[in-house]
């Protein structure tokens, strides 16, 4: 009998972690309940990953070649070892490749090889919700320096917001065989994650194994309107360039600052109602399309919108906000040199601890 291989590609930002964390939680209950979720760190790499990102930053041309051969060996490996009947990977970047489609069949044909036929799932919300927190992700390594309404307008053209277009070449390797599932779903008030094992006709080997707090998990939630202001600030000001690996670092000391001046509360929002107006009309007519592609009906029939929520971001003078940077600065060392810059970065420095 045919075994399944699910390929579980993204989006970003669609609760791809907190699926992440807990299939890396349950992996030995999983492995006993016949679901194969294989670790594949290199042998170089710090520490594991509750995903495959690592795989997937090899897949995308990121990582030696050397690597990319080193983690298909181990994944071959696992599959010829496994007496599972379901192996599944996780890696939200995958629906961002530059080459999918050459990636595609090649896993396609290394599941084949193993006895394991590819099918893809994906996780998807409107595209206005998914640019609001896409935008976050960039202010939590402090890579944006421009409002929220600028940067939609710029991803406009994406094509990553295009959600046929990016599964084309998975649904073709996969043949045809791709499932998704939306973040919010007008057919059910159960969680993401009971739904994704219920899509994926795993539910019945994991219930048993899911708490109340795996359900209600929300790992990697978005900064509030504070920390999203002091990041594009510090962006601005060439801090995250000295800073290096450690701009994540001071992307979670804006939210804990933020959060402990009493404010932050709430989550950003940049959706002001005409942009996202705007930004629904644009995608209305794909995404019915898509949606009658993948679920026979109507885009709005099947996706739940975003709960209404007033558009809070801090675009003047914020005292908070300086607080919170002032605070930033001196938890990572960071003073101004003397003199004009050359360039932005050249402003900092970093103290001696």
């Amino acid at each position: 009998m045919t075994r399944r291989a699910i390929v579980h590609i993204g989006w970003p930002r669609t609760g791809t972690t907190s699926f992440q964390f807990l299939l890396d939680r349950l992996r030995p209950t999983l492995a006993e309940a016949g679901v194969l979720y294989p670790d594949l760190t290199p042998d170089k790499a710090p520490r594991p990953h509750l995903s495959h990102q690592h795989l997937g930053e090899t897949l995308d041309g990121r990582h030696p070649r050397t690597t990319r051969e080193e983690l298909l060996g181990k994944l071959d490996a696992a599959l010829a070892a496994t007496r599972c009947d379901v192996a599944l990977l996780s890696y939200e970047g995958l629906a961002q490749l530059r080459r999918a489609g050459p990636v595609a069949e090649m896993l396609a044909a290394l599941f084949e090889r193993r006895g394991f036929s590819l099918e893809i799932m994906a996780t998807v919300k409107p595209q206005d919700a998914f640019l609001n927190s896409a935008y976050t992700w960039r202010c939590q390594f402090l890579r944006e320096a421009r409002s929220f309404a600028p940067y939609a307008r710029a991803e406009l053209g994406n094509r990553r917001l295009d959600y046929a277009a990016v599964l084309a070449p998975w649904r073709v390797a996969a043949a045809g065989r791709v499932l998704v599932v939306p973040v919010r779903d007008r057919r059910s008030d159960e969680s993401l994650v009971w739904r994704l094992f219920d899509a994926l006709g795993l539910l019945d080997r994991v219930r048993g194994s899911l708490s109340d707090g795996d359900l209600a998990r929300r790992e990697n939630s978005s900064p509030g309107p504070v920390a999203v202001a002091a990041s594009r600030w510090l962006h601005r000001q060439g801090v995250a360039s000295v800073l290096g690996a450690d701009a994540r670092s001071a992307g979670r000391y804006l939210e804990v600052a933020a959060q402990a001046r009493g404010r932050d509360a709430a989550t950003f929002c940049g959706l002001t109602p005409p942009l996202a107006a705007r930004l629904e009309a644009r995608f209305a007519a794909a995404n019915d399309a898509f949606a009658e592609q993948v679920w026979g009906c109507p885009w709005a029939a099947r996706v739940a919108p975003e709960p209404a929520r007033e558009a809070n971001e801090i675009l003047a003078a914020d005292p908070d906000v300086t607080a919170v940077v002032d605070a930033t600065l001196r938890q990572f060392g960071l003073s101004r040199r003397g003199g004009p810059p050359a360039w932005l970065g050249r402003r900092w420095r970093r103290d001696p601890a």
